[in-house]
């Protein structure tokens, strides 16, 4: 939030009295046994409620609110989850190296689910279970629908209120069912997670010692709104023993790799119980941005000592089976039109970076010169343009690829903070305009 901040002891009242006592917690003097209610200033009167500083933001200018992902996660019909899927515990003994990151979207009674895998052959089912290991609902996964890249999208329906609030108390299970376990090779809770609404680049840890099984993690990462400071949390399981070591307290180092060269180090101490870890990497540099965007960075966190254990993942952008897309229309544009135009887009984040974009636009009043992706613009003037897909259009339609996008594009692309433009002759400033936002995953497609 931001905060407006005014002295008020400039404005205090002069006491009547010659002794006047400054109380705990009060700014102004008051004179002894004077009933505090009767102050002539009223304590709200010299508070300036904090308005956005748009004071020079043209009034006809269309600044409609939109749609925040922070506001998307806070919606009550709208619940995010998370679960960290790794071979074992008890009852299941560790069978496994494998390691899955799974996201749910609970939408009224409907739970949507994005599943990414290392490690993991095909699995032909998604299971749901309650605490004492009922079967509460399988998801069977098309074969064509689990691409190699270690992806699995999935829809369950109408979820009973019971099971709802299983899962809102955080006591569901969910499994990765494979042919090679029938009972399920993968294993974990679904949690809520304050991190989750914020996430933008994540990766999944995987244990470098093939060995160890049933190890692995995952990492929730996001950029700072404002400064270049990487916000991470670290989720893992298997890295510590139960009952091993003298000290309930292990030394855990987690390392920022570039091409093997260890660009970060942090280091804390994590116990069996709270083995989560969260840290801020400040100030990165331009080369350290690009890299986290490109999918260029590792992320390593290995405990020292007797029982010493590594777990290693490439960070990428979120995975996620959301749609990227946007709707214009002239009513949302910065000078609202009537024309009857309209236009829609699809876009998709890749790991590398890059940004495919198809954005089709009908029924302009005139020939189109400009498709750009924006930013909120603060002032009439200054309108933030990111990306110029122009060259690109041609009969109604512009498709391409965004080689470049910045780590804080990305970020703001998936925090549904950007826009498209379209600009027309008669409409210079844009006769369309619509935000940029994830639609959830429909499962529409599941069948294809």
């Amino acid at each position: 939030g931001k905060v407006n901040c005014k002295n008020m002891k400039q404005d205090c009242p002069v006491p009547a009295c010659p002794r006047a006592t400054l109380l705990p917690g009060h700014c102004c003097h008051t004179c002894p046994k004077a009933p505090l209610e009767k102050t002539p200033v009223p304590p709200f009167d010299t508070f300036e409620y904090f308005q956005d500083k748009e004071d020079d933001l043209d009034k006809p200018y269309n600044d409609r609110s939109y749609l925040s992902s922070e506001g998307l996660a806070r919606d009550d019909a709208r619940t995010e989850f998370v679960a960290l899927l790794t071979s074992g515990p008890e009852p299941w003994h560790p069978t496994s190296s494998a390691v899955a990151k799974a996201r749910f979207t609970l939408l009224r009674s409907y739970l949507l689910f994005s599943i990414s895998y290392e490690r993991l052959g095909r699995p032909s089912r998604v299971r749901f279970s309650d605490p004492e290991g009922n079967v509460l609902f399988e998801h069977p996964v098309q074969k064509s629908a689990a691409p190699e890249d270690g992806m699995l999208c999935g829809m369950w329906r109408t979820v009973s209120k019971a099971n709802v609030q299983l899962l809102r108390g955080e006591q569901l299970r969910i499994s990765l069912v494979t042919r090679a376990q029938p009972s399920g090779e993968v294993h974990g809770h679904i949690l809520k997670h304050r991190a989750l609404f914020a996430e933008t680049f994540g990766a999944i840890l995987t244990s470098l010692d093939p060995a160890h099984l049933g190890t692995g993690g995952m990492a929730m990462l996001t950029l700072s709104d404002t400064e270049n400071n990487l916000h991470f949390i670290l989720m893992a399981r298997g890295l510590l023993e139960p009952g091993v070591g003298e000290s309930p307290w292990v030394p855990l180092r987690v390392r920022i790799l570039h091409q093997g060269q260890m660009l970060r180090e942090v280091r804390a101490n994590i116990t069996v119980e709270d083995p989560d870890f969260a840290e801020v990497l400040s100030e990165l540099s331009a080369h350290e941005l690009q890299w986290l965007v490109q999918g260029q960075l590792r992320i390593v966190a290995e405990t020292e000592g007797r029982h010493a254990r590594q777990l290693a993942g490439t960070i990428t952008t979120r995975r996620s089976c959301d749609t990227i897309q946007s709707v214009l229309c002239g009513a949302d544009a910065l000078l609202p039109t009537k024309t009857g135009a309209v236009g829609s887009a699809k876009l998709a984040l890749h790991e590398n970076g890059t940004l495919e974009y198809q954005v089709q636009v009908v029924g302009t009043a005139s020939e189109v010169v400009g498709i750009t992706l924006e930013t909120k613009p603060r002032r009439k003037s200054k309108r933030n343009v990111l990306f110029d897909m122009t060259p690109s259009y041609k009969d109604g339609l512009a498709r391409g690829t965004w080689q470049s996008p910045s780590a804080r594009d990305a970020h703001m692309l998936l925090q549904n903070e950007l826009f498209l433009n379209v600009a027309t002759k008669d409409w210079a400033e844009g006769e369309l305009r619509g935000q940029v936002i994830s639609l959830p995953y429909s499962g529409l497609l599941a069948r294809y």
